[in-house]
């Protein structure tokens, strides 16, 4: 048997990348009734007819984007067409918390505003012990610095269509050639080049190239958004309802964080907005 890593499905097709070589597998009948498989997956390929026997057991899970064990989510957010949004950001931070899976935000195209909105971003999300890179794809600023982040480490690149995703992994790796889509200023957002997540190797490690969106469906609960919110995770245990939702509670411990300025308002806007969605 050989075990390998499951970098790109396309058309019923697997590849799976195993000591250097990439097999073009297929999956038994009976494992894919049983059981989805995910790009990322540690699989077990028959050597006779390169058949996916075995799916590994998995340490992480997002079902969107749809990958398996991944060790960080990488959110890419541009700070300019489209701009910047606290809402996403604070939206898709959570979607990590709740998968257990540690995020950090890259700001893209730092070459089109200016320095003190990006100053007050980091700040923001610092506060709540966020880590934030700055990039540019023109410019090479902070390439090297993301570079250094994705070493050693399974990676999934996030963001909407037209942030720079694409144009970051060039920038990262000019060997990957990934296509680049446009931003459209008529429709508000980029257009989709990426079709299907694939996993890239790069130093030690794989990096996620993942198709852009332009929404994002949490379903969760109200109860499970004012647990995962980004610095809400370790305080609301505090609070004096066990399912305090941080509005209008008795001692509620976020709120006082709020009022204290621990808890920067701007992201408490946005969990009260972002708590109207939950189920």
């Amino acid at each position: 048997m050989i075990q390998g890593t499951i970098i790109l499905k396309k058309y019923g097709v697997y590849s799976v990348l195993a000591d250097g070589i990439i097999y073009n597998a297929s999956i038994r009948g009976t494992l894919k009734i049983k059981d989805r498989t995910y790009v990322g997956d540690e699989v077990m390929l028959s050597e006779s007819n390169y058949i996916i026997e075995k799916v590994l057991e998995r340490k992480s899970l997002l079902k969107r984007p749809p990958i398996s064990n991944v060790d960080q989510i990488v959110l890419v957010f541009s700070l300019k067409e489209p701009d910047f949004s606290y809402f996403l950001a604070f939206k898709y931070l959570t979607y990590a918390n709740y998968n257990e899976v540690p995020a950090v935000i890259v700001l893209s195209k730092s070459d089109k505003v200016d320095e003190q909105e990006i100053v007050d971003i980091k700040k923001t999300f610092n506060k709540l012990n966020v880590p934030v890179f700055i990039c540019s794809s023109k410019t090479k600023e902070g390439i090297q610095e993301i570079r250094d982040l994705l070493k050693n480490k399974k990676s999934v690149l996030v963001g909407q269509s037209g942030v720079g995703k694409s144009s970051l992994l060039n920038a990262i790796d000019d060997n990957y050639e990934r296509d680049v889509g446009e931003y459209s200023e008529a429709l508000g957002r980029g257009k989709h080049k990426t079709k299907e997540v694939a996993l890239l190797p790069f130093a030690d490690g794989f990096i996620a190239d993942t198709p852009g969106f332009s929404s994002l469906d949490l379903n969760l609960s109200k109860l499970e958004i004012a647990h995962y919110f980004p610095g809400f995770e370790e305080k609301y245990l505090s609070c004096f309802y066990s399912n305090c939702l941080h509005q209008k509670e008795k001692d509620c411990k976020i709120l006082e964080a709020v009022k204290e300025g621990i808890i920067p308002s701007i992201a408490y806007e946005n969990y009260i907005k972002l708590l109207q969605e939950g189920e």
